[in-house]
């Protein structure tokens, strides 16, 4: 498989950028840029973007590709290609088609997988000048931006700002915008971008769960009321909606009734369910993680799941539903098993 991310794919953080997630990486700073650019083309094409397009190009990415990546469900989801085209170079002279921002821990939630406390990032300014800088410089080349995949869109104070003022008409003919949310704002405040109505493809809602007492200890500082008006209100306003849900120990029962959630909105065409990450700023540690993450063999929980999978397979089946990370063949990838990341820790901290 030829992967085109290195050449049409840009994830912008806070002071870095990457083709790909940083997680899916065995070695990230090597394929990470990392820095105050005011010249985004000196990112676009840094010697580390130039090594890793070098590696597909020479047929030589064995051992250096992500680990999760073959296929990766958001280049099937966004219909990119599998060989290399015109445009596939080591220099580009084409920005990016697709950039995914992740620049703002703002947030209206603080879930506990997710941050170890609420998030109102001070440096709203140069928030909004990157990301500025980043939609001016390429707006000619950008299909889609998917904002943002660090915090709330909405609950951001810049990126309030750049959505209510985006004109469409200034960017290529088939720009679009997938807003990446909790959801819980989108009421209060869709009437504010109308602007970009015609323009945002999806909504893309995290979760977790719909049941009561699960949602509102799993989604912290959010309401379970808040979350079905949400949900009702993008039903009726009609835009595609994608859910996501992040299985732990703790909320892993939700699974089938999450799902028919979904099958009961018109609008719902994608469920997305993956098994917990470790993420550095989770609240309780490593030791939540260990805790809650059900891909562990000796979980306490894990038989529970495993029935619970089992017993739900024709609606796993379901062709709205992408599930492939939480089933049990795909448990020994290293990137998903505490248990060995454990050890290695252990084992690190008794060489010290």
């Amino acid at each position: 498989m030829f992967c085109d991310y290195p050449f049409d794919m840009l994830h912008v953080g806070e002071r870095s950028y990457m083709t790909c997630c940083r997680g899916w990486f065995k070695n990230p700073p090597q394929f990470v840029v990392s820095g105050d650019y005011d010249n985004l083309w000196d990112v676009w094409n840094h010697d580390k973007f130039k090594n890793l397009r070098r590696l597909w190009l020479d047929g030589k990415i064995q051992g250096e590709y992500p680990q999760e990546c073959a296929p990766c469900g958001k280049r099937v989801e966004l219909g990119l290609q599998d060989t290399r085209l015109e445009h596939h170079n080591e220099v580009m002279k084409k920005g990016p088609k697709i950039v995914n921002f992740s620049n703002d821990l703002t947030c209206n939630l603080h879930c506990w997988t997710c941050r170890s406390r609420p998030i109102i990032e001070k440096k709203q300014e140069r928030v909004w000048k990157q990301t500025n800088n980043v939609l001016q410089t390429w707006k000619d080349d950008i299909r889609l931006i998917e904002c943002i995949g660090s915090g709330d869109p909405l609950a951001s104070p810049a990126w309030l700002d750049i959505l209510k003022n985006i004109n469409p008409l200034d960017y290529n003919d088939n720009f679009r915008i997938r807003l990446f949310t909790n959801g819980l704002l989108i009421p209060t405040h869709w009437s504010k971008i109308s602007n970009i109505h015609n323009t945002i493809e999806t909504i893309k809602m995290s979760i977790d769960a719909v049941t009561k007492d699960i949602y509102e200890r799993t989604r912290l500082g959010g309401k379970w009321e808040d979350l079905n008006r949400a949900l009702d209100f993008i039903c009726d306003i009609g835009k595609p909606l994608i859910l996501n849900m992040v299985v732990t120990a703790d909320n892993f029962t939700d699974i089938p009734l999450l799902i028919n959630k979904a099958l009961s909105i018109p609008n719902c065409y994608r469920v997305n369910i993956s098994t917990m990450r470790y993420w550095f700023q989770m609240r309780g540690g490593y030791e939540a993680f260990h805790e809650m993450d059900l891909t562990r063999e000796d979980h306490p929980k894990r038989e529970a799941f495993i029935k619970l999978l089992d017993d739900n397979t024709e609606l796993l089946s379901n062709p709205i539903v992408f599930a492939e990370r939480i089933m049990p063949s795909n448990h020994k990838e290293l990137v998903r098993n505490p248990s060995i990341k454990k050890k290695r820790k252990q084992n690190e901290n008794n060489r010290i």
